[in-house]
């Protein structure tokens, strides 16, 4: 088995592999979601930091425009999101 962190002997890695399995899907299932909304409020945050300035939906569409790389669809989406009322009546 390769190591999966530089600063974790293998053995310790080992058993807390086999314990995150013993506890089953559904387990892994609420960290993986608790995990990936710690990123995406991480990300949220950053660019807030980075553009205080910026309203809501500017925000997300620089932050859509960094996750996909995508300008046109990262403003669609906002656009999308402005018509179905997401932002409360910003510009």
């Amino acid at each position: 088995m390769k190591p999966l962190s530089a600063d974790t002997p293998l053995e310790v890695e080992r058993i807390w592999l086999d314990e995150i399995r013993k506890k089953g899907p559904g387990l892994q299932l609420r960290r993986m979601i608790e995990l990936s909304s710690f990123c995406r409020q991480s990300a949220r945050e950053a660019v807030r930091r980075a553009h205080p300035e910026a309203t809501e939906a500017e925000r997300d569409e620089i932050l859509l425009r960094e996750l996909y790389g995508d300008e046109v669809d990262a403003r669609r989406v906002v656009e999308l999101r402005r018509q179905h009322g997401y932002y409360d009546s910003q510009p």
